[in-house]
């Protein structure tokens, strides 16, 4: 697990307040109706096949993790919101996809070095508090190899400096990261397995 160190206090009570926020409302719902072809997208452009073991980070309901699953793929779909993966486990079901869900924080990964063929994140890593720390984990949990691969916003279409359902989150942690950054080459660049999925649906974000 990676480490890090400012404001451990204020971390903690911001991201419970986070886990309340994507626990309101129907996010699975809002997901299908903005971006319901971009985890398969994601899956395609990662050649995700049977015989992958692959990690989907800040999963949600499983916009990515599912349609890996569904190419014969072994996934785990890891969250912050308990809620959410049990969303995901109702709709997996539907669709006769079968992985495995854990709840988890995306800048302290519950796995080990390289035990993953394939890491991605659809989004949901873009509004981890730190974006250092969860690109360190994006790329540690992975083999060797061009093997972590997230979609977040341009930097260059991103709004000002922003949460959603902030005033529900609270101010973030001086040392937190905006989601704005998420696709600058700044944040990227100096990822050695760093890969970005260049679509239409990431152009609408």
């Amino acid at each position: 697990m990676t480490a890090h160190t400012p404001t451990v206090g204020a971390d903690q009570a911001l991201k419970s307040k986070h886990r309340a926020m994507w626990a309101l409302g129907d996010y699975p719902r809002l997901a299908q109706a903005m971006i319901p072809d971009l985890g398969a997208v994601l899956v395609e452009a990662c050649a995700v096949g049977p015989a992958d073991r692959v990690l989907d980070v800040a999963a949600g309901s499983g916009n990515a993790a599912i349609p890996a699953a569904l190419t014969g793929a072994s996934v785990v779909a890891s969250d912050l919101t308990p809620e959410l993966l049990e969303s995901g486990l109702l709709s997996a079901r539907e669709r006769g996809a079968t992985l495995e869900w854990r709840e988890a924080d995306a800048e302290s990964l519950p796995f080990g070095d390289a035990e993953f063929d394939v890491v991605t994140s659809c989004l949901g890593v873009m509004f981890a508090p730190h974006h250092q720390a969860a690109a360190d984990e994006l790329v540690r949990a992975p083999r060797r190899g061009p093997a972590a691969t997230a979609v977040g916003r341009r930097a260059a279409r991103a709004r000002p400096a922003r949460r959603p359902g902030r005033r529900g989150a609270g101010a973030p942690p001086t040392a937190a990261s905006p989601t704005s950054r998420t696709g600058s080459p700044r944040w990227t660049g100096s990822w050695p397995t760093w890969q970005r999925a260049t679509t239409q649906e990431r152009a609408r974000w």
